[in-house]
């Protein structure tokens, strides 16, 4: 890592201490026709620049993982584009993306994957990652966890990495804050009655141990559409109101978009909305 790129994550290592940050599951495919420029990704790479004073974490994912290559981007040129495009932004950490499947999957695999995103920094390119993103994980599953993340640090050799731990749903336990830097405690959409619906401060509030453990908190809502819980039409007024009441709960990181993890353009949630509502 340059001495700049430490630099940086190092400021915004501190500065997503005190200020709510963006975390992005940016799964869709960097291009819309081969090597031009990553062009799908281009609304985030412009989002995160308009909002230099935002801590973003975006989540990239090739293959389910790093892929098999264990080349920068699975040795795809256009993912190779969009990371450093990404990663010359300050105020940006990629992160990448593995799955335990709730504590299930092989803790060999894992690692070996975990070891492929370490390497990715070793490219002349600006392609490393700066944390792992350990999606299906599970509250019945602390020592697994645990071991991952103990691993993690020491394969990157950097404590600026972030970890971060998507359980989707509420963690009480305290443990898990003590490893995990963020906490996903809520992923679902607004306002759908089969599953939980999002109420704000209200499920900042229930989904945690309480106030002082908010900043390493996050919530995702995927499917911003609709009305609200309380009958408020979902559109970039309402947005703006909870970004205002996640950062007033001091909410370490959110996401809204209206597209699923399919489009950062579907409106009314489009990640330049997103953007502008800071």
């Amino acid at each position: 890592m340059s001495l700049l790129r430490a630099a940086a994550s190092a400021l915004l290592a501190a500065s997503s201490v005190a200020a709510t940050g963006v975390l992005l599951p940016l799964y869709v495919y960097p291009s819309a026709e081969y090597n031009d420029g990553a062009a799908n990704w281009k609304p985030v790479v412009d989002a995160a620049a308009a909002t230099s004073n935002v801590p973003w974490l975006v989540v990239v994912n090739p293959a389910d993982g790093p892929g098999g290559t264990g080349l920068p981007g699975n040795d795809d040129v256009n993912y190779i584009s969009g990371l450093t495009q990404l990663n010359a932004l300050a105020n940006v950490q990629t992160i990448g993306y593995v799955h335990t499947e709730y504590g299930t999957s092989s803790m060999d695999v894992l690692q070996s994957n975990i070891t492929k995103w370490a390497s990715w920094g070793s490219s002349s390119s600006d392609t490393a990652v700066q944390g792992i993103f350990f999606d299906e994980s599970s509250t019945n599953s602390f020592e697994y966890l645990n071991t991952a993340i103990t691993f993690t640090r020491t394969a990157f050799g950097n404590q600026q990495i972030k970890t971060v731990c998507n359980f989707g749903s509420a963690v009480k336990a305290t443990e898990f804050y003590t490893i995990c830097d963020v906490v996903i405690v809520f992923e679902s959409a607004l306002n759908d009655p089969n599953y939980p619906v999002y109420e704000s401060t209200t499920t900042i509030a229930a989904n945690t141990p309480g106030a002082g453990y908010h900043d390493q908190a996050a919530v995702i809502v995927h499917d911003y559409v609709g009305t609200s819980a309380d009958g408020r039409t979902a559109d970039t007024t309402l947005l703006h109101t909870y970004i205002q009441e996640a950062r007033d709960a001091d909410l370490g990181w959110l996401y809204f978009c209206s597209g699923g993890y399919n489009s950062v353009t579907t409106g009314p949630a489009t990640v330049g909305a997103l953007a502008a509502a800071f």
